[in-house]
């Protein structure tokens, strides 16, 4: 995708070890061209089973996408993106009413809205926007969510509720900062120390890659994603390239385990070797007179 000159990003997304679908999701949009050079990062969580999960995050980062990458509308960035949380919540009860198997459904948000010279940032549930400077991680938002003795969200977009109060903030910005987007299938799986040492490693790209494996590397308990954007400066300039993985399962990391919704299931091999059986049951009983299980039984 075009970035505005002077950012670079990397993104990373898999389902983990124990969850059978990837219910995070993220988005990376540009309004593109000229200044400001608005650039838009987000991350949401699902939730309300494996449907459910991932229609919530993924309608949340649309209506979000449409409201703060509008270049029509003349209306501040911050205001854009306090309606785009908005206009989620919305489209999202206004889904779960009309389909009931999609009735619980509902998502975390956090969202980055990077401008020359200045930030602004929004969040609701229990994914988390950190920044790097100057060798410091520092957490920026607030989790929204109870996690003992059950994970539990206190604020959603969704769960029944068809608008939302997100916590929206101005964030200084400097050239050599670093932002990272974590699911919290990252956070609660990769100790402060160690998330603060790989956050930082190398290319955006390979800090996301990192987060991510070392999360897998704990078990992979939840969907674990990561986004990671650098502010290079100077502003202004032309967009530049930034290549970005199309598979949840990069190249370049082959130690990763597949997803268990892209593993072959094991139920045809057994339901093979249940049937040849009982051909050679029947086999043996047709052509030479020999009750085989019968045989077996008695031997017990």
């Amino acid at each position: 995708m075009k970035l505005p000159a002077g950012r670079a990003v990397g993104v990373a997304s898999h389902t983990g070890s124990v969850r059978v679908h990837n219910e995070d999701d993220y988005l990376l949009g540009a309004l593109l061209p000229g200044p400001p050079g608005l650039l838009l990062c987000a991350i949401a969580d699902g939730m309300g089973g494996a449907v459910g999960g991932a229609e919530a995050s993924r309608l949340a980062l649309r209506a979000l996408g449409a409201r703060v990458l509008d270049g029509a509308d003349p209306a501040p960035v911050e205001q854009r993106l306090r309606a785009g949380f908005q206009l989620a919540a919305a489209r999202i009860a206004e889904q779960a009413a009309s389909v009931p198997a999609l009735r619980d459904m509902g998502t975390t948000l956090t969202a980055l809205c990077l401008q020359a010279g200045s930030a602004s940032a929004g969040h609701v549930g229990d994914t988390r926007l950190y920044r790097l400077r100057g060798g410091e991680c520092v957490q920026l938002t607030t989790d929204h969510a109870v996690r003992e003795p059950d994970n539990l969200l206190l604020r959603c977009l969704g769960g029944g509720q068809a608008q939302v109060e997100p916590d929206c903030f101005s964030v200084d910005l400097r050239a050599g900062d670093r932002f990272v987007l974590v699911s919290d299938g990252v956070w609660s799986a990769v100790p402060a120390a160690g998330f603060a040492a790989l956050a930082a490693r190398g290319e955006p790209q390979a800090a996301a890659e990192a987060l991510v494996a070392a999360a897998l590397r704990a078990g992979g308990p939840d969907n674990a994603t990561a986004v990671v954007v650098d502010v290079r400066g100077p502003d202004g300039g032309a967009p530049v390239d930034a290549p970005l993985p199309r598979e949840e399962r990069p190249a370049r990391a082959p130690a990763w385990p597949k997803p268990l919704s892209l593993r072959a299931p094991r139920w045809p091999w057994l339901l093979l070797v249940v049937a040849a059986a009982f051909v050679g049951l029947t086999v043996l009983r047709a052509w030479f007179d020999v009750d085989a299980l019968a045989w077996l039984l008695r031997r017990r």
